[in-house]
């Protein structure tokens, strides 16, 4: 299998609003949030119980080779929040996260909070593997957010 589509992880989702596990998902401190890069070769399973960095499947296929480290880059929040001139959605917004002088491939990006025992949120499939060679491979968020959804229909 593959990755083939983005996601929040069900139980994470569930447990962040029933405050069960808890965070501030809006908190802008760099490193509240890590992004680690995957390869095709895993298969999430949005439905686990406890999704996890380092605990399967997250335990294989992250991406290696000069230039990343295992666990991924901090990342910084930009906002959480209602979209701006979006109507009735709300984005999870990132700055811009880079790997310097890199050589390697990824199709995806998950979102993990170290502090909470590496607590999975969501992984952001981008559409192909996408690779760099000595060179900087950069995810920049959409300007919307790294995540959006709808909140309610439009009237």
């Amino acid at each position: 299998m593959a990755i083939t589509q983005d996601g929040w992880f069900n139980d994470t989702y569930v447990k962040v609003f029933r405050q069960t596990v808890t965070i501030d998902v809006g908190n802008t401190t760099p490193g509240t949030f890590k992004g680690a890069l995957w390869t095709g070769s895993v298969t999430p399973d949005f439905s686990q119980t406890n999704p996890a960095y380092s605990s399967s499947p997250w335990n294989s296929g992250e991406t290696s080779g000069p230039g990343y480290s295992a666990g991924g880059n901090n990342l910084t929040v930009v906002s959480f929040a209602e979209l701006s001139g979006v109507a009735n959605k709300v984005g999870w917004r990132f700055s811009a996260t880079s790997w310097t002088s890199a050589t390697i491939a990824a199709e995806g990006l998950l979102v993990y909070a170290p502090g909470i025992s590496n607590r999975a949120f969501l992984l952001r499939y981008f559409g192909q593997s996408y690779d760099s060679s000595d060179g900087d491979y950069t995810v920049t968020p959409d300007a919307t957010g790294l995540w959006r959804t709808v909140l309610r229909n439009a009237a």
